[in-house]
C-alpha cells in the first residue's frame, strides 16, 4: 500500500471481538501490513460489552460503535460525510457500496471483500424478510455496485458470486497468508481432532458433533478439542451431552494465539463442517503446522485442501464421519504421518500475508484508478474480464523491465532466477501483445488455473502435483482403526 494513503475499513467485528474468526484475521493481517508500509488505516466495527470505543491495534485505529449491527455502518458514513478524506473504503459488510455514494454525495472508491455466500434454508427462501434481502443482495446490489471491484479469498467463492448473486463486475482472488511454523509437531499419543472456529451457526459445529459421535465410539481415546467463542457455546455443550460425546469433546472457548498454536502442534487432524466459510485462514494455518484438514466440499474451504495430499474434501455430510475415521487410521502409520506433515507444510509455504496485502492493495489501486478515469482523469480501468487470467513464465535468467507496462492488478513473482507474471483480464492472445511491449518473444504462456490464482504464477513443487502422495487409505471399511502411533 502506498505510503500516505488513507484507507477506511468497515466490517462487523475486529480481530479482538469474542466471535472473531478467519475473516477478521484476514482483514487485520492485511491492514497492519498496510500501516507498516506507511498507510493510515481506520477500522470501524461493532462494540462488544467491555471493549474500548477506540483502540490502536498493531498500528490500526479501531473505532467501535455500540448498539445494533446497523449502527456501525452509520458511524463510517458519518466519518465520510463530515469531511474525513479517505482514498478508498474497504467494505467487509456488503452494506457500504451503495450508501457511500448516496450519503456522501460523491464517488468514493470502494472495494468489497466477500468471504462467503450464505445459502438460505428452504423454509427461509419464501419469507418476506428473505425476499427483501435477496433483492438488496441481488438486483439492487448489482445495479448500485456497477463495476466496483470485489476481492474474494478463493476461486470457488468468485464462482458463487457469479452464479448465485449474478455479479458482473471485476472480482479478484486475494488468498490469505500464513506464518511459517518451523517447530516440530508435538502430536499427542491419542488421536486428536482440533477445530478452530467461531461458535456461530455458519460453522455448523452441531453437524460436526453429530457426525463425529459414531467415530468417538469406534476410535479408542479420540479427543475433539474445539477452540472458539460465540453464541452457540451453550447449545453445543448441550448437544455434546445429548449425542454422547461430552467426555471426548472439550469446548475451550476463545484462546490466545499461542494456545491455539500449541493445540495445532498437538493435533492429528483439523476439521470443518462450515457451509459458508470462504476465508481458508484456519485451513492454511493448520497446514503450516503439518496438520491435514477434512472439510465439506463448500466454496472457499475446499480450495485450500489438496484432496488426498493435505487432507480430504468430503462431497456429502453423510460421509464426513467415516472420512475422518479413515484419515485418523491412516495417520497411525508414523511414516505416512511424517510424509503428510511435510506435504502440508510445503503447501502452506506457498501462502504469504505480505502477498495478500500486496494483492489487495493492488485491487484498491485499480479501483482508485477506475474512479479517476470516470472523472476524466488518468487511471487504469479494467472491465468484467477479470475472471480470465494468463500465466507468463519468462526464460531462465530473463528479467525484462515491467515498470509502467503492466496493470495494477497484474502480479510479478521472481524466485531463484525464475520470473512469472499473472496477467489478470488477459487471454493468451492479449498476453502476446503484453510480451511485445516487454520485448520478450520466447516466454511460456498458458491460461491460469486455480493453483496459479491461489499461490502465484510460479510452478508448484513436485510433492504438490501429480497423483496424491502420500497415498490415501481413508476409504478402508469403517471399524478398522488400529493404533501404531509413536505418540
Amino acid at each position: 500500500m502506498s505510503a500516505g494513503r488513507r484507507i477506511l475499513v468497515v466490517s462487523r467485528w475486529d480481530v479482538r471481538h469474542p466471535s472473531a474468526g478467519g475473516a477478521e484475521r484476514y482483514l487485520h493481517e492485511i491492514a497492519r501490513r498496510w500501516v507498516a508500509d506507511g498507510a493510515e488505516v481506520t477500522w470501524v466495527v461493532t462494540r462488544p460489552p467491555g471493549a474500548a470505543a477506540r483502540e490502536v491495534v498493531d498500528g490500526v485505529e479501531v473505532l467501535r460503535s455500540g448498539g445494533s449491527w446497523g449502527m456501525f455502518p452509520r458511524t463510517a458514513l458519518r466519518l465520510l460525510r463530515r469531511g474525513a478524506r479517505y482514498d478508498a473504503v474497504v467494505d467487509g459488510t456488503s452494506r457500504m457500496c451503495f450508501a457511500v455514494s448516496v450519503i456522501t454525495g460523491r464517488r468514493v472508491p470502494v472495494v468489497q471483500v466477500v468471504h462467503g455466500v450464505p445459502r438460505l434454508a428452504p423454509a427461509q427462501r419464501f419469507s418476506p424478510t428473505s425476499a427483501v434481502g435477496r433483492f438488496l443482495a441481488g438486483p439492487l446490489a448489482r445495479w448500485t455496485r456497477g463495476d466496483r471491484a470485489i476481492a474474494v479469498p478463493s476461486v470457488s467463492s468468485r464462482h458463487e458470486l457469479r452464479r448465485h448473486l449474478g455479479f458482473r463486475g471485476p472480482i479478484f482472488v486475494v488468498p490469505p497468508g500464513t506464518t511459517p511454523e518451523r517447530g516440530r509437531p508435538e502430536r499427542t499419543a491419542q488421536p486428536t481432532v482440533v477445530v478452530v472456529a467461531p461458535l456461530v451457526p455458519e460453522q455448523r459445529l452441531d453437524l460436526l458433533l453429530t457426525k463425529l459421535a459414531p467415530v468417538v465410539a469406534r476410535v479408542p481415546g479420540l479427543r475433539v478439542e474445539i477452540l472458539g467463542e460465540g453464541p452457540e457455546l451453550s447449545r453445543l455443550r448441550g448437544l455434546a451431552a445429548d449425542v454422547g460425546v461430552a467426555d471426548s469433546v472439550t469446548l475451550h472457548g476463545r484462546q490466545p494465539d499461542e494456545v491455539r498454536r500449541t493445540w495445532l502442534r498437538r493435533a492429528w487432524l483439523t476439521a470443518s463442517t462450515a457451509t459458508a466459510d470462504a476465508c481458508g485462514c484456519t485451513v492454511v494455518e493448520s497446514a503450516a503446522h503439518g496438520v491435514p484438514h477434512v472439510c465439506l466440499a463448500v466454496p472457499g474451504v475446499r480450495d485450500f485442501v489438496r484432496d488426498g495430499r493435505t487432507g480430504r474434501v468430503v462431497e456429502t455430510a453423510d460421509r464426513f464421519g467415516d472420512t475422518v475415521e479413515g484419515v485418523l487410521a491412516d495417520l497411525t502409520d508414523p511414516e505416512l504421518a511424517d510424509r503428510t506433515s511435510a506435504v502440508c507444510r510445503a503447501w502452506a509455504d506457498r501462502f504469504d500475508w505480505d502477498r495478500a496485502a500486496r494483492l489487495l492493495a493492488d485491487v484498491v489501486t485499480h479501483q482508485i484508478g477506475a474512479v479517476r478515469s470516470k472523472r476524466g482523469g488518468t487511471g487504469q480501468r479494467r472491465y468484467a474480464r477479470s475472471d480470465i487470467a494468463t500465466v507468463v513464465r519468462f526464460p531462465d535468467g530473463a528479467a525484462p523491465a515491467v515498470a509502467g507496462l503492466l496493470r495494477a492488478t497484474d502480479e510479478v513473482v521472481v524466485s531463484d532466477g525464475q520470473v512469472g507474471v499473472l496477467l489478470n483480464g488477459c487471454d493468451e492472445f492479449d498476453a502476446l501483445g503484453v510480451l511485445d511491449r516487454l520485448g520478450v518473444h520466447d516466454a511460456r504462456i498458458s491460461l491460469a488455473g486455480r493453483d496459479d490464482l491461489l499461490v502465484g504464477p510460479l510452478p508448484l513443487p513436485a510433492s504438490l502435483t501429480g497423483e496424491p502422495t502420500p497415498p490415501s487409505r481413508s476409504d478402508r471399511p469403517v471399524g478398522t482403526f488400529t493404533r501404531t502411533s509413536r505418540g
